[in-house]
C-alpha cells in the first residue's frame, strides 16, 4: 500500500520540483532542523515540570510553551512531507523513517493522554506542587520518543531500506 502510494508520488510535478531545484533540500533541512529544535525546547521544559524537576516554576507559565511546541512540530511536518515527496521510494521503504514514523504516532497518542489526564490538573498546580504518576509516565513517554524521533532522523540516511 505505502508503495503504490510512493509510487504515486513520484511523478509529480511537485517530486519533480524537489528533485530539481538544487537549494530547495538544504533549505528543507535547515528549517526541518529549527522546527525540531523548537518543539525539542519547548517539549524539555513541559516534561521537565511534568516529572517535577522544575517544581518552582507554576504550570501555568510553563503550560505556555504549548503552542510553541505546536509550532514546531507544524514546520517538522510541513518540512517532512516535503522531504517524503521528494524522494518517496527511498523513504517508503527505509527502516529509520518507518520507525520514525511510529515514535511520532507514539507521541500523538501521548499528547492525547496529556490533555485527557494532565491538562486539567494543572491548573491546581502552583509553584512547587508534585506532579502525579500520569504526570511524570507522560513526560518520560514523551522524552523518549522524541528522543527516538530526533536519532531516527539522523539515521535515516545510513540505515537498511527494508
Amino acid at each position: 500500500m505505502i508503495r503504490s502510494f510512493a509510487s504515486s508520488i513520484a511523478d509529480s510535478s511537485l517530486n519533480q520540483w524537489i528533485s530539481e531545484t538544487y537549494w530547495l533540500w538544504p533549505v528543507l533541512e535547515i528549517f526541518h532542523f529549527l522546527g525540531l529544535s523548537i518543539l525539542l525546547g519547548a517539549l524539555v521544559t513541559i516534561d521537565a515540570r511534568l516529572l517535577g524537576l522544575l517544581r518552582n516554576c507554576d504550570a501555568l507559565d510553563v503550560k505556555r510553551f504549548v503552542p510553541l511546541a505546536w509550532v514546531g512540530f507544524c514546520v517538522n511536518l510541513a518540512t517532512g512531507t516535503l522531504f517524503f515527496i521528494g524522494d518517496p521510494m527511498r523513504y517508503s521503504i527505509n527502516i529509520g523513517f518507518q520507525l520514525k514514523m511510529l515514535l511520532i504516532l507514539i507521541a500523538g497518542l501521548n499528547v492525547v493522554a496529556y490533555q485527557l489526564q494532565v491538562r486539567p490538573l494543572m491548573a491546581g498546580w502552583s509553584a512547587g506542587s508534585a506532579t502525579t504518576p500520569a504526570a511524570k509516565l507522560i513526560a518520560i513517554t514523551s522524552l523518549l520518543a522524541w528522543t527516538g524521533v530526533l536519532l531516527l532522523g539522523r539515521l535515516i540516511p545510513y540505515v537498511g531500506t527494508g
